[in-house]
């Protein structure tokens, strides 16, 4: 029940109460005034007609007297008795509104206790969906680190193995040279072009120069490819994971908006 209801209720009971009192003494009071005028007018007529009535009706009027004290007395034991069931159905009413109230009072406990209970329960759902979205993403996390580590070793391992082929072609044809270099070599474009040219002694021809200077040449070319080629895979890979990392960073934050819309409207239900 609703305690604005019982306190109206309490309320009207009470100055029906007030009103039936007054009532009542009201009553009472005119029914005693009443009685006490034909009292009074009886005895005056008594008085007045004793000796005569006394000679013709002594007995009547006796009996007569009788009757109306008899009247009296009922009428003052039933306004005792409608006061008295008055005052208790009242005590009653009074009761039942306590009682009303005191489960009124419960009904509003065991509603906020179920109130809290769910909204517990709905927290509770929310920070295991965010802990399950959490794992996922960092379960992708790692699984995209382990498919980016083994392209990466393999990456290191070409550049490793095309570092190897250069040093040696480099190493191979410095070991074929049997004689030292001369100290003109050396010396600036000037210098050379005044001195005019000198005479170097080799154990190789000149087709074996050429042939020599096109491998260096196809040697070079082709490291450099190597080498450009493991830039661009190393930078199309690191891009590729910053790309995800943004990803994953403005999944959570959506995860998270979506967790405080659904945290506000559950309580926006309740």
């Amino acid at each position: 029940m609703n305690p604005t209801a019982i306190s109206a209720s309490v309320g009207l009971a009470t100055n029906l109460w007030k009103r039936f009192k007054d009532y009542r003494d009201e009553k009472a009071l005119e029914a005693y005034t009443a009685l006490e005028a034909a009292a009074a007018e009886v005895e005056e007529r008594s008085k007045d007609a004793f000796p005569e009535a006394r000679r013709s009706a002594g007995a009547v009027t006796q009996a007569a007297h009788d009757r109306l004290e008899r009247s009296i007395a009922e009428l003052k034991d039933r306004g005792q008795e409608v006061s008295k069931q008055a005052s208790e159905r009242f005590d009653e009413a009074r009761k039942d509104a306590k009682k009303a109230q005191k489960k009124a009072q419960k009904n509003v406990k065991k509603q906020s206790r179920k109130q809290a209970k769910a909204a517990r329960k709905a927290a509770d759902k929310a920070r295991k969906r965010s802990a399950k979205k959490l794992k996922n993403i960092n379960f992708g996390k790692e699984k995209k680190s382990s498919k980016f580590w083994p392209f990466a070793l393999i990456l290191a391992l070409i550049s490793a193995i095309g570092g190897g082929l250069y040093y040696f072609f480099k190493i191979r044809k410095e070991e074929a040279s049997e004689v030292p270099p001369r100290v003109e070599d050396f010396t600036t474009g000037a210098n050379a072009a005044a001195e005019g040219s000198t005479l170097v002694y080799t154990s190789t021809t000149e087709d074996d120069h050429k042939v020599s200077d096109l491998a260096e040449e196809g040697v070079v070319e082709r490291d450099e490819e190597l080498l450009g080629s493991i830039d661009e895979q190393l930078a199309k890979h690191k891009e590729e994971a910053e790309a995800a990392a943004d990803a994953d960073t403005s999944r959570i934050t959506d995860d998270r908006d979506d967790e405080g819309k659904h945290r506000l409207q559950t309580n926006e239900q309740e």
